[in-house]
């Protein structure tokens, strides 16, 4: 009877280490997956991570050429503008061209810096925003000058003007990340950066 005894316990024993043995086996590879499981977490997160920051920067970098080319075309109506009200206010016209004529196309020139002025508005932070509108109060005084026949008035304006748009032009700089080349220059009454503060 203890042989059978003995035989049943160790029967038992064996059966209870050949289960703590596949316990211990399955810990060990729910650990080892666990483990990879975290692994490809981790390999996919940071894979996501690179492809979040090279999107925010193809978006940042559509986003300047977008700024740059707005700008540029805001740059170019505006020096007509400029120039088109200060010739209508002197009443300097071509051979070919009535005083009526210049005065129109100073409003046509003034009416594409309008159009541009807003687009550009669309994608700027307040400061370029403030500056853009300082721009603008000077260009819309240069026309009423142009309409009044007020070349003094122009001419000043015209100077006004030049600097308004190296403000904006600081302004655009600081946004894009680099430093200003220049004082910002104070605009009087047009002034929107001063009257804001």
């Amino acid at each position: 009877m203890d042989a059978i005894w003995t035989g049943f316990v160790a029967g038992a024993v064996t059966a209870a280490a050949a289960v703590i043995g596949q316990l211990l086996t399955q810990r060990v590879q729910r650990k080892r997956l666990t483990e990879e499981l975290e692994h490809r977490t981790q390999t996919v997160l940071r894979e996501l991570e690179h492809q979040s920051q090279l999107l925010t920067r193809e978006l940042e970098y559509q986003t300047r050429a977008a700024l740059r080319e707005t700008y540029t075309r805001l740059l170019v109506s505006q020096r007509q503008s400029r120039e088109a009200s200060l010739r209508a206010a002197k009443r300097t016209v071509g051979a070919n061209e009535s005083v009526d004529d210049a005065l129109g196309a100073a409003v046509e020139a003034h009416t594409s810096f309008i159009e541009h002025y807003h687009q550009l508005n669309l994608d700027v932070n307040r400061e370029m925003w403030l500056e853009a509108r300082g721009l603008r109060a000077v260009l819309d005084d240069m026309l009423k000058a142009a309409k009044k026949e007020d070349a003094d008035e122009a001419a000043l304006l015209y100077d006004l003007a030049r600097d308004a748009r190296q403000n904006l032009e600081r302004s655009f700089r600081l946004r894009l990340g680099h430093e200003a080349l220049q004082k910002r220059t104070p605009l009087g009454k047009h002034d929107e950066v001063q009257g804001a503060s």
